[in-house]
């Protein structure tokens, strides 16, 4: 365990995919290594998340191995590419998952059908001594069962890329990547696999506590049940972070108070709730009619999660219900220090996103970072007035000048502030001809491992029809080194 603590940030490992964020914190790796005593296991685990993010299955192909190694224990006991596992450990066999957990064992039992026959063998090694196998892959996805009434993807505009239009509810996803489910669709095989391999953590939507109210948002009598599976889980050590999408007038006030109360209840194994503000676009024809969150309700909500959250502190020493950094934008409310979020195990949710970003510019700064030159900032109309701030501060400190410039969004709605939904469309035709030659954006802008804006505007057409040197900044920290000189 001393190794592990050593080997990894105290404050959280996270990755960015173009669906979801990958994101756990050392107290989840701990908890996978209680619950299974190998480490080659919990590293097996870790590579599991970094290397198979998209790649989930519930079919044949996932079944398939696709190439054993040379001089391994698989190949000495007679495995080849192409076998269908069918079993492993005495468990059907799923996915990768299975192989991660079961091969630490000294002893190993699979079953694999090749050219129709069945065959079952049991292998003997070293203790965590990997057997070598690797499995092909497949892009299936557990879809969405729910019509939830703010469902973000219904409201997107025709015409986007159609990954853009999946609607996942796959927990195999939660684990890996950190995207919220519902668990609406779980099955009792599902659950117990959770608890056998000890999936943990997993995010989950919650988003209120009383069934007829859940069924009512989405429109799935199962949803009535996640209660009852959260206690489940808990009750296996499974660790949980919760979300609730907050609408006007229909899950927040006393209900949001009785929900984050009953997850309270389930602490530590619900180890955090943030409460984020509903989503929406301009995009709603059909759907559900629905309001954004008014200023005073913002106001009201963050008063009763933060004295709900000082008590969780005083018994538990640690932070457990938050607003996301939305929830004080809309309130006008100054957001909480950087201490007040604790290992930051929300901060893909958009809790804590502002305190990281400026923590992290002042630690570069204070590293020696001279920003200077002149440069524009783009970002989302949310995050610019707390922009201008800090770069008017930069500005009297350092021969610098940046032009802070927010972004009205016309594709989503005006409604829709967040800088990642910033299209390169929207930059272009509010912007042309009034940029400085060198330009920063937030790389949240940008589809995950490519330069490319929801529209499908590349970095390059927005480089050439602008005329301007774009940057891309990770956080804070990028964005002050790039100020800096370090293109």
């Amino acid at each position: 365990m001393d190794t592990i603590n050593k080997a990894i940030s105290p404050k959280y490992i996270g990755i960015v995919c173009e669906r979801a964020p990958l994101s756990f914190s050392v107290d989840a790796l701990k908890g996978i290594l209680y619950r299974r005593e190998s480490a080659f296991y919990a590293f097996y685990l870790t590579f599991y998340k970094l290397f198979t993010i998209i790649y989930f299955v519930m079919d044949k192909q996932a079944r398939i191995v696709k190439k054993v190694a040379r001089g391994s224990v698989a190949k000495a006991a007679g495995i080849k590419a192409g076998d269908e596992i069918l079993s492993l450990g005495g468990y059907p066999f799923v996915d990768d998952a299975d192989l991660a957990f079961y091969e630490g064992d000294a002893q190993v039992d699979i079953t694999f059908l090749r050219d129709g026959k069945e065959y079952s063998l049991t292998i003997e090694k070293e203790e965590d001594e990997p057997l070598g196998i690797e499995m092909n892959q497949s892009d299936y996805i557990i879809p969405c069962k729910n019509d939830c009434m703010f469902c973000f993807v219904r409201q997107l505009p025709k015409g986007m890329r159609k990954t853009l239009y999946v609607k996942d509810d796959d927990y195999r996803m939660s684990f890996a990547m950190g995207s919220y489910v519902t668990l609406s669709n779980l099955t009792r095989e599902d659950l117990d696999r959770i608890k056998r391999l000890s999936l943990s953590p997993l995010y989950i939507s919650v988003h209120c506590f009383t069934p007829e109210l859940k069924q009512k948002i989405c429109k799935n009598p199962q949803s009535a049940k996640l209660f009852d599976y959260l206690h489940e889980l808990a009750a296996a050590h499974i660790i949980m972070h919760t979300q609730i999408v907050m609408m006007e007038g229909i899950n927040d006030g006393e209900e949001l108070m009785k929900t984050i109360t009953e997850l309270a209840k389930l602490y530590p194994y619900v180890k955090t709730v943030a409460v984020v503000p509903v989503g929406l676009t301009k995009h709603r024809e059909g759907l559900t009619p629905l309001s954004p969150i008014s200023p005073e309700n913002a106001r009201r909500t963050i008063k009763a999660v933060e004295e709900f959250n000082a008590k969780m502190l005083e018994s538990y020493k640690e932070p457990f219900a938050f607003c996301s950094d939305e929830m004080y934008l809309i309130g006008d409310v100054p957001l909480p220090p950087y201490e007040s979020y604790g290992a930051f195990e929300q901060i893909e949710n958009g809790v804590g996103l502002v305190a990281d970003f400026f923590d992290c510019a002042q630690f570069a700064l204070q590293e020696g970072v001279s920003p200077k030159g002149e440069f524009s900032a783009i970002t989302g109309m949310s995050f610019a007035p707390l922009l201008e701030k800090f770069c008017r501060e930069l500005e009297e400190k350092y021969p610098v000048k940046i032009e802070v410039c927010p972004v009205r969004n016309d594709f989503f709605g005006e409604t829709v502030t967040v800088s990642g939904l910033v299209t390169g469309g929207d930059i272009i035709k509010q912007y042309k001809g009034k940029l400085k030659k060198n330009v920063i954006i937030p790389k949240t802008m940008l589809r995950e491992f490519s330069g490319v804006f929801l529209d499908e505007v590349t970095l390059c057409e927005l480089e050439k029809t602008l005329d301007v040197r774009v940057h891309v900044a990770e956080g804070g920290d990028g964005f002050i080194r790039i100020l800096g000189g370090e293109r």
